[in-house]
């Protein structure tokens, strides 16, 4: 059947305005990647790239200006990822020689972006293929960490400056009281002199004839107008002092019953640093608790999934053995590593310490799969056959603990991807010990288990 004209022309714009529709998509979205523009290549270095992936944004002075190529990962553990920019030849006048770059984090829990700030203007502009200065990343984790710590050791001073505080009142107290039996003391004394002088003023009136003529050297002293006017003063002086002391212990009291007191300093103080880390306490805790919410909203629930933000500590063994990580869609790889070459010979069984080759053997045991943990979870698994139930839990706790906080001190690992588990005596598929031909079940030391993700 022929196919008429008509029919033919609108057959033929549509085909036209198709292939106009893709090329206008094609231009958009290369000008959208900036693919057109002519760009210059250069690079950065970081101990820990915390996210960053190739194909991350750039961002000269917030504007955006390229993409990251290529995260290169180090050869060595004690070497840093090597970051690969291309940036638009339009912006080249802001990357200066002295330009750092740093990754940022888009919101709260957007991606990372790697950001460059414009370097100073005497600097010359950095040419391509050069290497730019860069500004480790920040980690929440690190300062929640260190703010746990903080309030512990505020907590550990508080105490013991109450303590001192209460030793001074008691001292106080103390001095107080001995004042005032001192003064007391005094008093009676001073009452036994009044008695003593009346005594002696009876006895002195038969002599008042002789004393009155004023005969001889005691008479004349007697008869003296200014001698009597100097006792009579010291006598004044004398009752003023003691009063004064009576007062000044008055006042003594009434300033510690102050001090003491429910109003006083003191207890306004420690009232006030209480409700400071009251306070501090109820901010950390509705911070752990929106950010555990926001792991579980159904909306962004994939993303930190995918990215493995979950917390490994509220794992059970029960939990762990029964397939926690596995039915999440994670397959491990483990590399298993006896006690006796990990710690040192006679460390104690709660506190293992590592020897110098027993890092050197963790070392080698993680680094192949180093270019992998931005994007696995590492789960250190304790064991050992000995002892009791709760023997065993303790002991393998602490082997894992041990060897968890090298690794995140040594390679600058994720906390929040880095877990401990005490596994006690089940170690199933252990490999066979040295020396040994057959499989060793339960297994003695640890096991370093990478989980990576094998399904989104």
């Amino acid at each position: 059947m022929a196919t008429s004209p008509a029919r033919a022309a609108g057959v033929g714009l549509f085909v036209l305005a198709a292939i106009a529709l893709f090329g206008v998509a094609v231009f958009m979205i290369g000008d959208r990647h900036q693919a057109f523009a002519k760009k210059f290549v250069v690079y950065t270095e970081f101990a820990r790239v915390t996210g960053l992936q190739a194909g991350a944004v750039i961002r000269v002075s917030g504007a955006r200006g390229g993409e990251v190529t290529d995260v290169a990962p180090p050869t060595q553990p004690a070497g840093r990822f090597r970051v690969r920019m291309e940036v638009t030849e339009d912006l080249h006048q802001l990357v200066r020689a002295d330009s750092v770059a740093s990754i940022e984090t888009e919101g709260l829990v957007g991606g990372s972006y790697l950001s460059i700030a414009s370097g100073s203007a005497q600097a010359p502009q950095a040419p391509p293929e050069s290497t730019l200065r860069s500004e480790e990343p920040f980690d929440i984790g690190d300062l929640l960490q260190q703010m746990n710590t903080t309030v512990v050791k505020l907590n550990t001073t508080i105490d013991e400056m109450r303590g001192e505080i209460d030793e001074t009142i008691n001292g106080i107290q103390e001095t107080v009281g001995n004042a005032n039996t001192l003064i007391t003391d005094v008093a009676g004394q001073v009452q036994s002199a009044s008695v003593s002088a009346a005594k002696a003023g009876s006895d002195l009136a038969a002599m008042s004839a002789d004393l009155r003529a004023g005969r001889g050297t005691l008479g004349k002293l007697l008869t003296d107008d200014e001698l009597y006017t100097r006792v009579t003063r010291i006598a004044s002086n004398t009752e003023s002092l003691t009063t004064d002391a009576k007062g000044l212990v008055a006042d003594a009291r009434t300033a510690i019953n102050q001090l003491n007191g429910p109003n006083g300093p003191v207890a306004g103080l420690s009232e006030n640093v209480g409700r400071t880390l009251d306070d501090a306490r109820v901010a950390m805790s509705g911070l752990a608790e929106n950010m555990d919410a926001l792991r579980h909203n159904f909306l962004v629930r994939g993303f930190f999934e995918s990215r493995g933000y979950f917390d490994l500590a509220q794992i059970t063994p029960a939990e762990y053995r029964g397939g926690a990580l596995t039915d999440a869609g994670w397959s491990p790889v483990r590399v298993w590593l006896e006690a006796d070459r990990l710690f040192e010979t006679g460390s104690a069984t709660e506190d293992p310490t590592l020897s110098a080759d027993g890092r050197r053997r963790l070392d080698s045991a993680l680094a192949p799969y180093l270019d992998r943990l931005s994007a696995s979870v590492l789960m250190i698994e304790g064991f050992t056959p000995s002892g009791t139930r709760d023997e065993q839990y303790v002991v393998s706790r602490a082997r894992a603990a041990a060897v968890r906080a090298y690794l995140i001190d040594r390679f600058h690992l994720q906390p929040r991807a880095t877990g401990a588990i005490a596994l006690g005596d089940q170690s199933p598929g252990a490999p066979a010990a040295s020396g040994n031909g057959r499989a060793r079940s339960p297994w003695d030391g640890i096991a370093l288990a990478v989980y990576m993700r094998t399904r989104i």
